[in-house]
């Protein structure tokens, strides 16, 4: 039987497969007490409340109209630009595939690290542009290299500043060396959804750079400090006329009025965002020193979760983990197959993970089968 032919490109893309849910894990191993430390969530959930979201929620028989959500406003007065700057999407993936569907035409070239966040690859192939990755030098986007790999052909340069998975940054230095040497024909996005995480004080003003270079894209998003990642919704800054060639592509009414309000509460729990970075500066040091008296290496990391050499056993590590009802990931799809990712979660969250990476250090030593 014929069948309808898909575009070729599509071959290159393998789905994204999120880590397992609390629900997943619980009905697999038949769980009761189970706790997700895998997919870098604000581990105190949402400082939102279903109350707040009432009024909004007896309107969902309308569309959401972003001109009357209060969002925009509040977004271009936090970082002192124009509301012409700023576009939402849902979740930053989504602002991500339009700035591929703006400027990307099959046979561009996409750079990249290898070793970074798999959505860039995804909207390469998706657009059918060549994807150049550029390996890690110390875990951390070689710029030097990627200028260095700049071609004629190339349209779009993602940088993810924290790293995800490493959790590394480049500096305003760094930064500002790379936009000297990149034509201005190419757009360079600087995705900072760990942003907030940031204590290093050379980490990049990338909506500063934009005066001097206006081809900078910053992409954020209200998944992780703000503890909205059920909501997807994120944000793009970048001069006004990116702006409204990404208007040209974004699909009607994409984000629901629901996101769009608790965004807009988000902005002000302060008490919250504060209850968020402090715990994340105390436990990232803790849970670092911790993890290396048990004898195994961690990135040095500017973010709310940390990557941890494991060896040739870290799938196994990744897997008794879950047994014993911790949620991490192996970083095998990252290209780094002796890693895990933990994220930084509350107190006791992050002993428990302790206790059963102690536990693994145990059976490891004896050479007890897992």
């Amino acid at each position: 039987m014929n069948s309808v032919i898909p575009r070729a490109t599509l071959d290159a893309i393998k789905p994204y497969l999120p880590g397992k849910s609390i629900q997943d894990v619980q009905a697999e191993l038949g769980l009761t007490d189970v706790i997700k430390l895998a997919s870098n969530e604000n581990p105190f959930g949402s400082p939102v409340s279903p109350e707040e979201l009432a009024d909004i929620i007896r309107e969902v028989g309308f569309y959401p109209h972003l001109g009357s959500a209060p969002l925009l406003a509040q977004l271009a007065q936090k970082w002192g630009v124009s509301q012409d700057q700023l576009i939402v999407g849902n979740g930053s993936d989504e602002i991500l595939t339009m700035i591929g569907l703006a400027y990307l035409n099959p046979g561009d070239q996409v750079l990249t690290a290898a070793g970074t966040f798999s959505e860039y690859g995804f909207v390469a192939h998706l657009m059918d542009a060549d994807l150049i990755e550029i390996p890690l030098t110390h875990f951390t986007f070689d710029l030097i290299a990627i200028a260095e790999a700049i071609t004629d052909r190339t349209k779009i340069v993602f940088i993810a500043n924290p790293n995800n998975p490493s959790g590394t940054i480049v500096s305003q230095a760094e930064l500002c060396q790379l936009m000297e040497r990149v034509p201005s024909t190419v757009l360079v996005v600087m995705d900072e959804a760990y942003y907030e995480f940031v204590d290093r004080a050379d980490y990049p003003n990338s909506i500063a750079l934009m005066q001097d270079f206006p081809n900078i894209v910053v992409t954020r998003t209200f998944s992780k400090l703000y503890g909205l990642a059920g909501f997807r919704i994120g944000y793009a800054i970048a001069r006004p006329e990116v702006i409204q060639i990404l208007y040209k592509v974004r699909q009607p009414f994409n984000v629901n009025s629901v996101a769009l309000a608790a965004a807009s509460l988000a902005l002000g729990k302060d008490a919250f965002i504060e209850q968020t970075l402090h715990n994340n500066r105390e436990q990232r040091l803790a849970l670092t020193s911790a993890i290396t008296e048990l004898g195994y290496p961690v990135i040095p990391s500017e973010a709310n979760f940390l990557c941890i050499w494991i060896g040739n056993n870290a799938a196994d590590c990744a897997r008794y983990c879950l047994e014993q009802g911790v949620i991490i990931r192996h970083l095998a799809s990252f290209g780094m197959s002796e890693f895990i990712r933990v994220t930084i979660g509350t107190p006791a969250q992050n002993q428990r993970f302790l206790s059963v990476l102690a536990q693994f250090v145990v059976i490891q030593s004896k050479g007890s089968p897992l």
